[in-house]
């Protein structure tokens, strides 16, 4: 199993993903400075809460559009799975 990091935003009333968008392994050392990932989590394992500020800078550098202040932006770690097989029967 590897593990993909999301850019995820959630609304402030109901506190559901409304939005989400992948983060490429590429720019994750730039992701990782914009979210201030410390260097005990060095692969960001965690659930980091941006800012306004920092939420626009990640969305800029992964080419997404969004209102960073009409939801809680976080950049978050996610499980994702390795294919189990090729789905064909026995």
């Amino acid at each position: 199993m590897r593990v993909v990091h999301r850019l995820v935003g959630y609304d402030r009333r109901t506190d559901r993903a409304t939005v989400r968008f992948d983060v490429p392994g590429k720019l994750l050392p730039a992701a990782f400075r914009i979210a201030q990932v410390p260097g005990d989590d060095p692969d960001a394992v965690w659930s980091y809460p941006l800012c306004s500020d920092q939420a626009r800078e990640l969305a800029d550098l992964i080419g997404a559009k969004l209102d960073a202040d009409v939801a809680e932006f976080f950049l978050e770690a996610f499980a994702d799975p390795a294919p189990t097989g090729t789905g064909a029967a026995p």
